[in-house]
């Protein structure tokens, strides 16, 4: 927002940064470089702060200018988020801490009072964080880490990683944070021990089987148990038990029947200087919202919350009455619908027409631009989706069997796919390469037909996984969009065939040195007596494929499943209550509900 319209706002913000010697100066130019020598400052903005109409934060664009001008380049320009990584809470890996909680259990959130504002920067950064104070001759210098620097998450989060870790240290706990947003769980102590038995074999899985990951600016651990059975992430190592802190001070009745309560975090946390905001405390409960998702312990099901849901769907009716947008609108648009994303997977496929509007503003933020075509058709899906209320279970570990299942494109023949020892072949049609069809889309096409035949099988598993050998598809299916628009429908399709058959895909790559899929997308057929049944094609498949002519009448015969003993442990199917390791999780589970 203008500061010339909210001057008040920004006057105010001003005095209170200087109130909190959290500004030095004000200097002149000539004055400021006499001190720190060459500096640059970047644009400022105010932005409102959530749920509320009367306050605002002041926001600088280190992002600016986004493309480089007359040799200048922007602060965020040099600077790397990925070298500032830290822990926090992804939905998947809350969903999975939440999952492991005994019945009775309950959340509080907790929110840290300007948190980037704690944190002090190196007087070498100074020249970076200059703040102009009015059209005139005026600047100061920001000593503190602020909004809109690429790095500011990971540097405030490397902090605040120390305090979780201290919390855990002390038997505080289960902790998840997203940027300074807290939610801390406890439990009843008559399942304490239960739990942390089940935290002794989540620890086994996080070290020995997982350790710790580093992506972009992330942390955590997580992997795939020993036999590939399922996915875990986790956001703790677990080295430190719960602890029953209920005899360490007064507290209520219902406070002492859990291993701890409000009173204990302000007992670390006060010590610690951390400063939390009252008025977004929400106590301790067995519901509770935590970004802006309401998780419900006792029905285990997470919701987006109604206010937001009636708000997102308001936002997306008022887009479609207007023909052109800022980007402000764009990035807000975009960055709402991403959050709703978590809960509805097919919701990325969804985005890329708004992502890609992200890219056409540049440096001109304030012109109102068009959408890409079909960016309207995308929105007035997401209106239909949030027309009902958004509910879905907390999933835990998901419980992936692998189909020894290929599929593999060759774009001067085909595309095959290989279920065990049975394939299907289809040619290209001439004509296919076009309207951005690729080579890409073939390798999708061939995923997509390879989970057609898969769920015609009335035996097929809840979560299953198959295999490819394109990797711009396995990245593009695992971020649930590819920026492909031939692709990215291939993938809507694949998501409407899981929503209606109450199953999911996973995909992984495999070399095509060893994709039995390989050789029959290029014309070098296996015997015809071990043909699969036909897959029917979709219509919008039809005028690009063929299918490989038989010379003899089909001789119909089931799908293989599982693999014969001797296949290669990697291509066996295998369900999870088959595995040691999730024999073990089930039996801790158990423990974890029995009282001690």
């Amino acid at each position: 927002m203008s500061l010339s319209v909210h001057s008040a706002h920004f006057n105010a913000i001003l005095s209170k940064e200087f109130s909190k010697d959290r500004y030095i100066g004000p200097f002149s130019q000539a004055e400021l470089e006499t001190l720190i020598g060459p500096f640059q400052s970047s644009p400022l903005s105010l932005v409102p702060k959530p749920h509320r109409t009367d306050a605002f934060r002041l926001v600088q664009n280190f992002s600016f200018p986004h493309s480089p001008r007359s040799g200048i380049l922007s602060i965020n320009h040099t600077i790397d988020s990925a070298d500032f990584p830290c822990f926090w809470g992804t939905f998947a890996a809350f969903s999975f801490m939440v999952w492991g909680l005994p019945d009775g259990s309950e959340g509080a959130v907790r929110d840290v009072s300007e948190a980037y504002r704690l944190i002090p920067l190196h007087e070498s950064q100074w020249p970076g964080t200059v703040v102009r104070l009015s059209n005139d001759d005026t600047f100061a210098i920001d000593p503190n880490l602020a909004f809109g620097m690429s790095p500011s998450g990971g540097v405030y989060g490397y902090a605040d990683d120390a305090f979780l870790d201290v919390a855990r240290y002390r038997g505080l706990g289960p902790v998840a944070r997203w940027v300074d947003d807290h939610v801390f769980l406890r439990v009843l102590r008559i399942y304490l021990d239960g739990h942390n038995r089940m935290r002794t074999l989540w620890r086994q899985l996080a070290i020995e089987f997982g350790g710790l990951h580093h992506s972009g600016g992330r942390l955590w651990y997580g992997g795939h148990d020993g036999g590939l059975a399922f996915e875990y992430d986790f956001i703790e190592d677990f080295m430190h038990p719960l602890r029953d802190h209920s005899n360490v001070s007064p507290r209520s009745a219902h406070d002492a029947a859990f291993h701890y309560a409000a009173v204990d975090i302000d007992a670390l946390s006060v010590p610690l200087g951390i400063p939390w905001e009252p008025s977004k405390d929400s106590p301790f409960a067995s519901e509770f919202t935590y970004t802006g998702f309401v998780w419900d312990l006792r029905a285990r099901t997470v919701s987006l919350s109604e206010p937001k849901r009636v708000k997102y769907h308001a936002a997306v009716h008022d887009w479609l009455q207007r023909r052109v947008h800022t980007r402000e609108e764009t990035e807000k648009m975009h960055g709402r619908l991403q959050h709703v994303s978590s809960l509805v997977r097919a919701g990325r496929a969804y985005l890329t027409r708004l992502s890609a509007m992200l890219g056409i503003f540049r440096d001109k933020a304030l012109v109102p631009h068009h959408a890409p075509s079909g960016t309207d058709d995308d929105l007035r899906w997401w209106l239909r989706v949030l027309s009902s209320t958004l509910t879905s279970p907390i999933r835990g570990p998901t419980p992936i069997v692998d189909v020894p299942a290929f599929s593999d494109a060759s774009s001067g023949v085909g595309i095959a796919i290989v279920i065990h020892d049975r394939w299907r072949a289809w040619r290209l049609l001439p004509g296919w390469q076009a309207d951005h069809r690729d080579i890409g889309w073939a390798e999708a096409v061939g995923f997509e037909l390879l989970v057609r035949a898969l769920l015609s099988w009335d035996a097929c598993p809840h979560d299953f996984r198959v295999q490819g050998d394109n990797q711009g598809v396995v990245e593009g299916w695992r971020n649930g969009a590819s920026r492909n628009v031939q692709v990215n429908g291939v993938f809507r399709r694949v998501l409407d065939l899981e929503q209606s058959h109450s199953r999911r895909c996973h995909l992984q790559y495999v070399a095509s040195g060893r994709n039995p899929a390989d050789g029959p997308s290029r014309g070098r057929y296996p015997p015809q007596h071990l043909l699969l049944p036909p897959v029917p094609l979709p219509a919008a498949l039809s005028p690009f494929l063929a299918t490989v002519d038989i010379d003899e009448p089909f001789r119909g015969v089931a799908l293989p499943y599982p693999a014969p003993s001797d296949a290669s442990r990697a291509y066996q199917a295998h369900a999870i209550t088959e595995d040691l390791w999730a024999r073990k999780l089930h039996a801790a589970a158990a423990t974890s509900l029995t009282r001690d």
